[in-house]
């Protein structure tokens, strides 16, 4: 009897914890995170998903019996999963493949693993209509308050979020058009239950206000691709209304074909300007550079093309791949993406065709199933065979079932409108669990249940026992690594927040500690020596060997990270850096710093920032024609780059080649002509190389640059010497006169005024 009552505490305990995660899962954000919305929710699901796998093995454990509903979709999820493994086993970056990181959402394997353990234990749990229609309602409500909480904040201006210590927008996504994809599925499981007769008032009204927020939330935000998702996900509500005619309300049919049609003139000509809300700008990769990354990545060996870069590595992609005309760009051509325009050109990216193949070998293989069982119930229907009776005693949910399965399907086309997050994955798995639940109260061969009776023989009872410790005990491990990760998170963005260096060194250590192969902390780390480095060295009497000892620290910590992350083009830029600072103090240093940056542009061809830092180096260890080369490749990336173009002409200026540099400043003032540094300097290269007109030129340049900055110290004192050398000095003591006045301590222009006047210089400081 005992045995009996564990084994149901423990089963029903699993369902519990699953029922949890979709309370907790979207509504997971930690402000004391650098990422407020990915380790949490991450953490919630997994934490939730390996105590109900540790409870299912412990009630198996009292039974000794295992019993598993195996679906029609395991093979097929287990293909991925297995695809998904050998992506990241070869991937260019291992750790945040199979991890993930925390600043931004990435696909990694062990989220993978995750939410297929999420799917069989729903499968296995929700077996019930109470069951099954509890885990539907708790997603509309987290939708409804989800929904809410944003329209308070938007319209009504009272944020509940910051009030309780949280800064975010909504809780779902650090972007709105996630979050408005999120909303859609939220209406499309709260309208499309009023379609169907006979529902309660209760529930009728709860349902009705739920999508009443939803659609308010859209007009709210007024994205142009939300329109074109509540489009699809009107029509697969209206499809679904015609299927089941006899069931449905044919007035709120009527609603949503208005709204399909409102939804189209929004489409067409612009939803409502006043309706809409100011909300943060989301700066995402577009579809074209999204898709040359991946096709060239596709294109880059047959290693690629089968298995990508490795699951989360589209950074990687990115970096080289990025086209020349991206620097084109006038806002985005500085930035790196880490993240293509979609979900599916990260499969195609990061996981090469097998695992895009594996992917839509399971929505396929799934939806097969879905049309299969949905034209078997229409023919059925037509043919007049059957009774409102399914054979189930527990009521008929054939209509919430499949209503649950478009909403997995809009989900499914919405991979190709936006990248998932967290929260959008979650329920991508979670309505594909209950939808294959579902379909296997209406179809019997949906589902087939497979128990093994444990012997009561010492060995069967020996081994058995020995593999459920074993699996306890990794769900156990795993947890506690869980752990471990999250307290290194908490410190570390506690670090990157603190202003005070000796805070960020606790917290840097700490994190290290309990995570100490993670680049991003080494990173960080060797950020911190450094300005340890740069503060001890504005010391009264600085100590040399302190300061070598911090570049030194600073230098090996930044090396680790590159170790680490060898494929990180911004952990290489990093190393360089230490390296220009160590430079300083060991000359050598800068070689090393050459050969960091040569690498950058290995990992990153075309940003011409990263050439630029290349021709630095060499400029500063004296090799002025590699760093001519670096700078023209520069400018050739990116033409209108004027920092690089003004470096060049600099070279030409020190070799004397007045002709290349002023040539090249020729093309400057095109781009820059309003800069008045620019200006500047193209006078002073015009005023040195004094061929005929030159000087003229100059003035020309000059005198404008003096009527839009009339304090303009160089340039009035440039056209004090301009008019010295024509012999106008009372023009020349005008202008320099004017620079005194600007600069009264400047004992240079003071000595220059009296060779001017001829008179002491305590007579020209009283002028």
């Amino acid at each position: 009897m005992f045995q009996k009552q564990l084994a149901k505490f423990f089963e029903f305990g699993s369902y519990i914890l699953l029922l949890l995660s979709v309370l907790l899962v979207p509504m997971a954000i930690d402000n004391q995170l650098v990422n407020s919305y990915i380790i949490p929710k991450q953490y919630v699901l997994g934490g939730l998903v390996l105590l109900a796998a540790l409870f299912w093995a412990a009630r198996a454990v009292v039974t000794k019996k295992v019993s598993y509903i195996q679906s029609f979709a395991d093979k097929p999820l287990i293909l991925f999963l297995l695809v998904a493994l050998l992506t990241a086993i070869f991937s260019a970056n291992r750790s945040s493949s199979f991890l993930g990181v925390a600043d931004y959402y990435i696909l990694s394997f062990a989220s993978f693993v995750v939410s297929v353990l999420f799917y069989f234990l729903i499968v296995n749990h929700f077996t019930t209509a109470k069951r099954w229609r509890l885990g539907v309602d708790l997603t509309v409500l987290v939708g409804g308050v989800s929904a809410t909480l944003f329209l308070l904040r938007t319209v009504f201006n009272f944020d509940v979020l910051s009030k309780l210590g949280i800064s975010a927008w909504n809780l779902i996504d650090p972007t709105n058009t996630a979050f408005g994809i999120w909303l859609v599925a939220i209406f499309m499981l709260s309208a499309g239950q009023l379609i169907k007769k006979n529902c309660p008032v209760g529930r009728s009204l709860f349902n009705f206000f739920v999508a009443l927020l939803a659609v308010a939330c859209l007009l709210t935000l007024g994205f142009d691709v939300l329109w074109w998702v509540l489009l699809i996900g009107l029509a697969l509500l209206l499809l679904l209304g015609v299927t089941f005619l006899r069931e449905a309300r044919l007035g709120w049919l009527t609603v949503l074909f208005a709204l399909l049609v409102t939804d189209i003139i929004f489409i067409t000509f612009n939803s409502p300007k006043v309706l809409q809300t100011s909300v943060p700008v989301e700066v995402a990769l577009g579809a074209r550079p999204s898709w040359d990354v991946t096709s060239a990545t596709l294109g880059g060996g047959v290693k690629s093309f089968l298995l990508g870069s490795g699951l989360g590595t589209f950074g990687v992609d990115f970096s080289r791949y990025r086209s020349v005309d991206f620097n084109n760009d006038p806002v985005a051509w500085s930035l790196r993406f880490n993240q293509p325009f979609n979900t599916l050109l990260a499969f195609l990216s990061e996981g090469g065709l097998l695992l895009a193949l594996a992917f839509v070998f399971v929505v396929v293989f799934f939806l097969g199933h879905i049309l299969y069982v949905w034209l078997g119930q229409r023919a059925e229907v037509m043919f007049g065979g059957l009774s409102g009776d399914l054979g189930w005693k527990s009521g008929d949910l054939r209509f919430e079932i499949f209503l649950v399965s478009l909403v997995w399907v809009l989900l499914t086309i919405c991979t190709g409108f936006a990248f998932f997050g967290q929260s959008l994955w979650w329920l991508w798995w979670f309505l594909l669990g209950l939808s294959a639940s579902g379909l296997g109260f209406i179809y019997s061969k949906a589902h087939n249940l497979r128990e093994w009776e444990i012997e009561d023989a010492p060995q069967y009872s020996l081994s058995f026992s020995f593999i459920l410790v074993v699996l306890s005990a990794g769900i156990v491990m795993s947890g506690v690594i869980g752990a471990r990760m999250y307290m290194a998170e908490r410190a570390y963005a506690v670090a990157v927040r603190a202003d005070d260096l000796d805070t960020v060194e606790i917290n840097l250590k700490k994190a290290i500690s309990l995570r100490d192969n993670y680049s991003v902390y080494n990173f960080y780390m060797a950020r911190l020596f450094l300005s340890r480095a740069v503060e001890a060295s504005k010391n009264s009497n600085p100590d040399p060997a302190v300061i070598s000892a911090l570049m030194s620290n600073a230098v090996n910590t930044a090396r680790r990270a590159t170790d680490i992350a060898p494929a990180s083009v911004g952990l290489w830029e990093n190393l360089a850096t230490m390296y220009e600072n160590a430079a300083v103090i060991v000359p050598e240093a800068r070689d090393w710093a050459v050969k960091s940056w040569m690498k950058c542009t290995e990992l990153e061809p075309t940003n011409p920032v990263l050439w630029l830092r290349l021709g630095n180096n060499y400029l500063a260890s004296g090799n002025n024609e590699d760093a001519k080369k670096s700078f023209e490749e520069a400018i050739k990336l990116k033409s209108d780059y004027v920092v690089a173009s003004i470096s060049l002409s600099q070279i030409y200026e020190t070799e004397q080649n007045f002709e290349k540099a002023v040539e090249i400043y020729e093309k400057i003032m095109t781009i820059a002509g309003n800069n008045a540094e620019v200006a500047y300097n193209y006078g002073r290269l015009l005023y040195n190389r004094n061929a005929k007109g030159d000087r003229d030129g100059a003035e020309q340049i000059w005198l404008k640059v003096i009527e839009a900055q009339p304090n303009f110290s160089n340039v009035l004192y440039s056209l004090g010497m301009l008019y010295e050398t024509r012999g106008d000095k009372y023009k020349a003591l005008d202008y320099y006169y004017q620079v005194k006045e600007l600069n009264p301590d400047n004992k240079d222009i003071t000595a220059k005024i009296k060779s001017l006047v001829g008179v002491p210089v305590a007579e020209v400081n009283k002028k």
